[in-house]
């Protein structure tokens, strides 16, 4: 069992970039072709989601500090068996914070060239053949045991943290929705878009009236996963501005920045109001978020009653909707 008194360093994962995730071939739009036909069983027993990869994270000040987690925190009981969910050569056995027991991971390359990255790892409980299987590059089957989770450290939002995180790469070192791959978990409560507002250089305005152009409009949504307490963003956000066709904000099947996990951070939220750490999380969107357009171009600055639709979508459908009036005034 790991160490209940360990320092947690909660920006390992964002700044962990090991040289051998260029091996990573494999394209999600060929595995999302095939229908998901050979979706993977989960690596431990799911007691929930404590992270997803579009979860805001930030446990400094300051919003440089900020990035998306990347992949997604499997909750499950410390010393439970983590087994490989897809087979492949172990390209990596690794304390990637030197000295802390915390993090060890064992990453796997499968045969369509996606990186399955281990993180939290009990050091004691991986196994001689997995360390060997590394040593002499070999193959090892799906299902084999990797090792144990280890025991966090962190209680946080009244529940002990024990998970595993686990990322998954493609091409490109883009980081994937592990979501994407597994199993369809049996969750079925949707998401709930809790507030709608008005913004302006960043920061939220009281009412349903905004002067001219350079506006947005912002919403917090949150959504569970198995959980009760760990909130998690929702998979997708669409909206409709005046019954016009809807527009997808962003899907995370993978990253905006692909490889990099703080671009686009504090576009996608808003900075100046998201949290994301061990007391609080809050995850407030900007809807005027597009990656190739001018943001500040989503919004109507034509003077009127204008009117918005949202839909929240999480990974296995279940769906929130809600419409919300606004006022362009000279």
């Amino acid at each position: 069992m790991g160490n209940p008194h360990q320092h947690f360093h909660d920006d390992a994962e964002r700044d962990y970039s090991p040289r051998y995730l260029e091996q990573a071939y494999g394209d999600l739009k060929d595995f999302q072709n095939r229908g998901f036909r050979n979706r993977y069983f989960w690596p431990v027993q799911v007691l929930s989601i404590g992270h997803t990869n579009a979860s805001y994270q930030n446990y400094s000040f300051g919003p440089s500090a900020a990035y998306f987690h990347h992949g997604i925190d499997i909750r499950a009981d410390a010393g439970s068996d983590v087994i490989a969910s897809a087979g492949g050569k172990v390209i990596n056995i690794e304390n990637y914070m030197p000295g802390n027991d915390a993090y060890w991971e064992v990453a796997i390359l499968d045969d369509e060239g996606f990186i399955w990255q281990y993180h939290h790892i009990e050091r004691q409980s991986i196994p001689e053949s997995i360390f060997e299987a590394y040593q002499k590059q070999i193959k090892i089957p799906a299902g084999t045991k990797l090792g144990e989770v280890y025991f966090w450290g962190v209680v946080t939002f009244g529940e002990r943290f024990h998970h595993v995180h686990l990322n998954i790469l493609g091409k490109n070192k883009t980081f994937l929705n592990p979501l994407a791959f597994l199993e369809l978990l049996p969750d079925r409560s949707k998401p709930e878009i809790s507030d709608i507002f008005l913004v302006k250089n960043g920061s939220k305005l009281s009412g349903t009236e905004v002067k001219g152009a350079g506006y947005s409009i912002g919403v917090e949504v949150k959504d569970l996963i198995l959980s009760d307490v760990f909130t998690v963003p929702p998979h997708e956000i669409r909206i409709s501005i005046d019954g016009q066709s809807p527009i997808q904000v962003w899907s995370f099947d993978e990253l905006p920045g692909g490889g990099d996990e703080e671009a686009y951070v504090n576009q996608f939220y808003l900075s100046r109001l998201v949290c994301g750490n061990y007391s609080c999380r809050k995850p407030i969107i900007n809807l005027g978020f597009q990656k190739q357009a001018n943001p500040s171009g989503v919004f109507p600055a034509s003077v009127g009653k204008h009117t918005v639709d949202v839909w929240a979508r999480d990974f296995n459908g279940n769906e929130a909707h809600r419409s919300w009036d606004w006022i362009v005034s000279h």
